[in-house]
């Protein structure tokens, strides 16, 4: 009967394991589609912006995750706010509009390009008008719905007669959940 009992025992649990490792994939794969809420934190600086320094500034981001095999795309609506030190006080706050584009599972190398409209407040008066944002992203997935990275790019105002454009560089961390 030991003899019996030893080759009855592993079919359930092999069994189990079967069941487990047969569905764990469409978990994972439907665990990282889905809302994400992201934010970024920034260091940021003026490109041949003479009155302008470097400074800090936030984005918060909302938008839907989609799982495409490979590739990640995210369309996603925000906001964001820098602070630049230089005589010029300049603030820049903006709406944006736009996606990012990852590839890979865990380290995933991507993109990101928005349009908007924002303000550029400055001690010398202020304007609005169209902005753009594009920059390259590194980012990690250690579990399905929290992404972890870096990015670096460019973030800056359009030129509008009589005023110029206004130019920015940006490099920061940023965190996104997935839900």
């Amino acid at each position: 009967m030991s003899l019996r009992l030893s080759f009855l025992l592993p079919t359930p649990l092999a069994a189990l394991v079967a069941g487990f490792l047969a569905f764990a994939p469409t978990r994972n794969a439907h665990a990282s589609s889905g809302t994400a809420i992201g934010a970024d934190l920034d260091y940021t600086h003026g490109i041949s912006e003479p009155q302008v320094g470097s400074g800090t500034g936030f984005n918060v981001r909302l938008g839907y995750k989609l799982d495409l095999l490979l590739v990640q795309l995210t369309p996603e609506i925000g906001g964001a706010y820098h602070t630049f030190s230089g005589t010029a006080d300049a603030k820049f706050s903006q709406g944006i509009v736009g996606a990012r584009l990852a590839f890979g599972k865990v380290l995933e190398p991507g993109l990101y390009a928005h349009v908007g409209y924002g303000h550029l407040g400055a001690a010398l008066g202020g304007r609005s008008g169209a902005t753009v944002d594009a920059g390259l992203t590194l980012d990690f997935t250690l579990l399905p719905f929290i992404d972890l990275g870096i990015h670096a790019g460019y973030n800056g105002m359009l030129k509008s007669d009589p005023d110029p454009a206004f130019d920015t560089f940006v490099a920061g961390v940023h965190g996104a959940v997935v839900f």
